[in-house]
């Protein structure tokens, strides 16, 4: 069902398009599973990845770029600031996306502004996540580029697509904004902040049971968000991409072939959660698109209805000592795999287990050729 909001300001039009169906905003349905293993132990299974990453330095390590006592308001911004360049210039991946220097400062604003609404409603600050950031800006830019609206690009990949490509790991969840007049817009700070102001305030504006995005922007288990914005000439558009960063991936596997056995290999980034289930998603490659395809779609599924893999606790090594989780996994023909990892915080005792209530903590997509 197409679920686009449109609000006319002649000569200017705002369109907001929710960022997943009215029952799962960015989140993958429930499912359920009985333990019918006597001893309830999970495998002991260890297989060499083929790549091992390096966990992101954007945000991983925890840093704390907040208040420190006695710290004036502007040092404490010029600290936080300082931070941020740091990591835009030591992330190499999209440069051709990378924010300058002043649309940093914006950005930093605006994440200033989506962390009082996520106040408000008691959910924790996020941070800026600079790899999801660029992403979002590739998909603004394009989307300004080829004049289309929505959660596809002209290559046919969603959001979780997108930031897996670009290297994400991290379960992602999008809200996005298109704005767009008969006169050009002027491309001035002034204008990109009024503008990402505007749009944000649209997605907390709205009410149930239609507030998808409003919902999205105040999840409180979200704990980044990329931010990507774009003016060309008469069109505006805006993406904001959260993150929900719980793991660390230890060894991690992209590519590989039909009925190949691979291992994941990750490590909850916080004492008290365990990793609790896995789910895999298969899909076909992405096709192209046409813009006037993408724009008539509206929300889109953060799943693709078909479970190639499901793994509970009874199956997942757990290595109390490490903390680490080994994730045995084979797919049976070619296409994409978007795996989902699921953390709660308890152990697993027995019994049954569902998805319910637990996080969800990876956006892996794995290729089979």
């Amino acid at each position: 069902m197409k679920s686009t909001l449109r609000f006319s300001f002649l000569p200017v039009v705002l369109a907001c398009l929710a960022c997943a169906t009215p029952a799962y905003v960015g989140k993958a349905p429930v499912h359920f599973g009985e333990n019918n293993q006597v001893d309830g132990g999970g495998r002991s299974i260890v297989i060499e990845a083929r790549t091992r990453l390096v966990p992101l330095e954007n945000g991983r390590s925890g840093k704390n770029t907040g208040q420190t006592g006695g710290e004036s308001a502007s040092s404490r911004g010029d600290s936080i600031f300082a931070e941020y360049k740091r990591l835009n210039n030591s992330e190499h991946r999209y440069n051709d996306y990378r924010d300058s220097d002043e649309m940093l400062r914006l950005k930093l604003a605006q994440l200033d502004y989506i962390n009082r609404s996520r106040a408000r409603y008691g959910a924790q600050s996020v941070r800026l996540d600079i790899l999801a950031s660029r992403v979002a800006n590739r998909m603004a830019r394009e989307a300004c580029t080829e004049n289309f609206t929505g959660h596809w690009n002209t290559r046919g990949e969603k959001p979780y697509h997108r930031y897996a490509f670009a290297g994400g790991l991290d379960h992602v969840s999008e809200n996005a904004s298109a704005k767009w007049s008969s006169a050009p817009f002027s491309n001035s700070p002034q204008t990109y902040s009024d503008f990402m102001r505007e749009s944000h305030d649209r997605f907390m504006s709205e009410v149930a049971p239609n507030d998808g995005h409003k919902r999205n922007c105040i999840d409180k288990l979200h704990n980044f968000v990329g931010i990507g914005v774009h003016i060309l000439d008469k069109q505006f558009r805006y993406y904001e991409e959260y993150i929900d960063r719980y793991l660390d991936f230890v060894d991690v596997t992209r590519d590989v072939g039909i009925r190949e056995k691979f291992t994941v290999t990750v490590r909850p980034v916080r004492e008290g959660l365990h990793v609790f289930a896995v789910m895999a998603y298969y899909e076909a490659f992405p096709t192209p698109m046409k813009p006037a395809q993408i724009n008539r779609r509206g929300s889109y599924r953060d799943y693709s209805g078909v479970t190639a893999v499901s793994l509970w606790p009874w199956e997942i090594d757990n290595d109390p000592e490490t903390g680490n989780a080994v994730i045995l996994l084979e797919f049976n023909k070619p296409g994409l795999y978007y795996v989902q990892i699921y953390l709660s915080d308890k152990a697993y005792t027995g019994g049954g287990a569902t998805t319910r209530g637990k996080i969800q903590a990876s956006g892996l997509v794995v290729r089979v050729e």
